[in-house]
């Protein structure tokens, strides 16, 4: 597992640093290594390290204007942190909601909004059923 976990932080790492010289090869480059850093932090049970790559992601696609994938990878950010209770959730959808409005998505907003309430109440053990966005259906 050791193997694995060294294989993982040394494709983000690398990801990393590839984004950080810039240019178009090194951004598909760094894609590559952090996509493989994600499926090896799940295969890992890392969830939390796979949604902070995803993140990376979510951050790289929306810089080159892939606007679809940047906001699957945020969405599923979001979902890793929001499962793992990490805070790091509202930051991420706090980006999401930013670039789905930029990019004029708005319906999209609204479909994420349903989404996330129902995962927080499923996570919550509330069970939360919504009939709109920010609307619970009475019990």
């Amino acid at each position: 597992m050791t193997d694995e976990r060294t294989a993982a932080d040394a494709d983000l790492a690398t990801a990393r640093r590839l984004l950080a010289e810039g240019g178009d090869d090194a951004s598909d480059a760094a894609a590559e290594h952090a996509d493989r850093a994600v499926q090896a932090y799940l295969e890992l049970g890392d969830v939390p390290a796979a949604a902070d790559v995803l993140w990376f992601l979510g951050r790289l696609d929306a810089s080159r204007g892939r606007t679809d994938d940047a906001a699957r990878h945020l969405r599923e950010a979001v979902e890793g942190f929001v499962v793992t209770h990490d805070d790091r959730a509202d930051e991420v959808a706090d980006e999401l909601f930013a670039l789905l409005r930029r990019t004029g998505q708005t319906d999209r907003v609204e479909e994420f909004l349903t989404w996330r309430l129902w995962l927080v109440g499923t996570m919550s053990g509330e069970q939360e059923r919504t009939t709109a966005a920010g609307r619970r259906r009475a019990p």
